[in-house]
């Protein structure tokens, strides 16, 4: 029996080491004194085609796999392997910083085409940031659906995920599918976490994608909307209060300005003022926008590769900068300040303010 036990022990770590890992290692679940690290594999490929000898489409068959870790110290740089010393299997992260503890973040989104620039983007990133959180403000990939766009994903992201915890908005081109809950262990399409000084509130307004009936979605905002209400309530005592999600309230780029989940976005508007919230960072909108309203700054960081949109339409009163360019978003958090910049893949500073707790 001994034998035998020791010959599947090696036949399992054969086979793990004959894992084709397409995506990862990446932490998501970063809060408190816990995480999870996971990683996607890719097991086979599939193919389908009108010509049975000639499958006109091929796709790969990818599983994803996960392992958490508890208890760990507080504010510290966590070392992992999960791949039995496989060097593409090891990483670093941070866990949350305490309370008064300074941090960097850094956000952007819309990375689902050009991936050159996409490329360039994470890059950018990586020389000139020190983050240890990045937000991803949703589009991840250009179809949700299509299994082969993950892996290039991961691919082009890898640099970042080794170094940072994750944390993804859902965009509507996501298209509500599973992939995304499984790979970033999604438990709900919205959430929040501290991260020192800050409490961050991650929303879904892909409305549309929600629910398959028209009741069931508004029953789905209902239910998000008094969601957030009461987690903005219960984090009156943070220094800051951040909100991210995919549609923006505002948009200078004219075409824009209509329906969509950018309707449902404007309707928390008023949730935004009464509690105080000091940003909401929103993608869709592929270019770099600051407004402020009643006191609240509206960001809009949708320069992650995706084709560039004009900024065409800005509101009187309301707009502060626009720059049609890929960039992302620096955020540096301490107790007595949250400075915001703006940063091209060149590392211009295309923005900068700082607000007060």
């Amino acid at each position: 029996m001994k034998r035998v036990l020791i010959c599947l022990a090696a036949l399992c770590l054969a086979a793990a080491a004959q894992d084709k890992v397409v995506g990862g290692p990446y932490v998501v679940n970063a809060t408190g004194r816990s995480a999870t690290v996971g990683w996607i594999v890719q097991v086979g490929e599939a193919r389908a085609g009108a010509d049975a000898a000639k499958p006109s489409h091929t796709s790969p068959v990818l599983e994803s796999r996960k392992v958490s870790f508890t208890g760990l110290p507080v504010g510290q740089t966590i070392h992992y392997d999960v791949l039995n010393g496989r060097e593409e299997g090891k990483g670093t992260f941070k866990t949350p910083a305490a309370a008064g503890t300074p941090f960097e973040a850094v956000v952007f989104g819309d990375t689902r085409t050009r991936h050159e620039l996409h490329r360039k983007v994470i890059g950018a990133i990586m020389e000139k940031s020190q983050a240890e959180v990045a937000i991803h403000t949703g589009d991840l990939v250009s179809d949700g659906f299509d299994t082969a766009q993950w892996p290039l994903f991961f691919d082009i992201e890898r640099p970042l995920l080794k170094k940072m915890a994750f944390f993804p908005v859902l965009g509507n081109h996501e298209r509500g599918n599973y992939k995304y809950y499984d790979f970033f262990e999604v438990q709900s399409p919205y959430y929040s976490f501290n991260w020192g000084d800050a409490h961050f509130v991650i929303l879904n307004t892909d409305v549309g994608n929600a629910a398959m009936s028209s009741d069931a979605r508004a029953k789905f905002w209902d239910e998000q909307t008094r969601w957030l209400e009461e987690d903005l309530a219960r984090s009156q005592k943070a220094p800051f209060r951040i909100v991210v999600m995919h549609h923006p309230p505002f948009s200078a780029t004219a075409r824009r300005q209509g329906g969509g989940g950018n309707v449902f976005a404007r309707g928390l508007i008023p949730l935004f003022e009464k509690y105080k919230v000091q940003f909401v960072f929103t993608g869709h909108d592929h270019n770099y926008q600051h407004h402020e309203f009643l006191g609240v700054h509206y960001v809009v960081t949708g320069g992650g590769g995706a084709p560039l949109y004009p900024v065409d339409g800005s509101l009187d009163g309301i707009t502060k900068k626009v720059v049609m360019t890929e960039h992302f978003v620096r955020l540096k958090v301490n107790a007595q300040s949250c400075s915001v910049e703006a940063l091209g893949l060149d590392g211009a500073v295309l923005d900068h303010f700082d607000v007060k707790p």
